[in-house]
């Protein structure tokens, strides 16, 4: 068992708290059984450690799992996991542009692997996917996504085949009339601000979910009802 806090391979646990060291080793943390037992099953989890004397774990101290964890109440198991590899283009594809609220990018990501919208693709000023919220917030849909990160301006012009759109209730077309047989790309915009005007000037076209009386919806809202239409 280990109980120091000051053993070397807790510090180097601790590090992976910390996104400059998950982008370089490639690794992340998971907290719980339910996220532990998901990476598992996938064969992506390197190590996992556990309050318990468990085969498979390594056992720790509960003030070990404290400082290790990031939730106020710790979890009884903790595992480290391989960043899984970038796979090859989804016919349904979702754009984030600068979507910052780790619980909005959590909810995007379930309703994306619910919806068959298999690849992500992230601005660079978007949320860290591998921030312990929005693992938390996505519940091991993180585990079954593709991801691909850069400069949208960059990106969006390389997707050809795709119907790339905006989301636009002044200009845009109804999600009812778009050609579901086509692959499609949906950009969704920041909390606040929605699209970026840069990546606005590069659209060509652009979706509105028809509303009652209501005349926004939170993004993560939006982007789960629009891959819901577009997927049925």
């Amino acid at each position: 068992m280990i109980t120091s806090v000051q053993n070397a391979k807790i510090k180097e646990l601790e590090k992976l708290n910390n996104a400059r060291t998950r982008g370089e080793t490639g690794l992340f943390l998971v907290e719980g059984p339910h996220l532990v037992t998901e990476a598992r099953n996938l064969g992506l989890l390197v190590e996992a450690y556990s309050l318990e004397d468990k085969d498979g774990y390594t056992q720790v101290s509960d003030n070990v799992m404290r400082k290790i964890c990031n939730t106020k109440t710790p979890v009884s198991e903790v595992g480290v996991v391989k960043i899984p590899s970038n796979k090859g283009l989804s016919d349904k594809v979702l754009i984030l542009d600068t979507i910052q609220d780790p619980g909005n990018m959590g909810t995007i990501m379930r309703s994306a692997r619910a919806f068959d919208f298999k690849t992500i693709i992230l601005s660079d000023g978007c949320v860290d996917i591998y921030n312990d919220k929005v693992i938390r917030s996505s519940q091991g849909a993180i585990f079954k996504l593709n991801f691909i990160k850069g400069n949208l301006l960059d990106i969006i012009p390389t997707l050809e085949g795709y119907d790339v759109y905006g989301t636009d209730v002044v200009n845009g077309i109804s999600i009812k009339e778009v050609n579901k047989n086509k692959k499609i790309a949906v950009v969704m915009g920041n909390e606040g601000n929605g699209v970026s005007k840069e990546v606005r000037n590069i659209l060509k076209k652009n979706i509105y979910i028809p509303l009652n009386e209501t005349e926004s919806l939170n993004v993560g809202v939006a982007a789960s009802i629009i891959m819901y239409e577009l997927n049925k």
